[in-house]
């Protein structure tokens, strides 16, 4: 059954940590982005702790497609990780974070070893 919180929160520091690498890289709609995760709310939707966001600014993010930039790193039994960045009609909406053989994540993706992926 799937952890789904109700309440919205704000980032935890290791989810902060995980935005902001996402967000080193330049992409269509990075800035406005940025704008909307100052004040941006979450919450867990499931086991692989996946967000629900809820951008904390008006500011709509020009962006070319649902998923502007993503990441992936290694689990520790080596397979990866993925982590995107969903963004409906210019604002953030998701951050999904599953692994690629659908297996629960056994340890928890440090930023600083992620591989950042802009797709625009």
């Amino acid at each position: 059954m799937a952890k789904n919180e109700h309440t919205f929160r704000n980032f935890t520091a290791h989810e902060q940590g995980i935005i902001d690498r996402l967000l080193e890289k330049t992409f269509p709609g990075r800035d406005e982005i940025c704008e909307q995760m100052k004040n941006c709310l979450v919450r867990t939707i499931d086991e692989d702790k996946s967000l629900e966001l809820l951008a904390g600014s008006n500011v709509k993010a020009k962006v070319k497609k649902r998923i502007p930039v993503e990441a992936e790193v290694h689990d520790t039994d080596g397979i990866l990780i993925h982590i995107l960045l969903h963004v409906v009609d210019g604002k953030v909406n998701e951050l999904e974070i599953y692994k690629e053989d659908g297996s629960p994540i056994i340890e928890r993706p440090d930023p600083s070893k992620l591989k950042v992926v802009c797709l625009d």
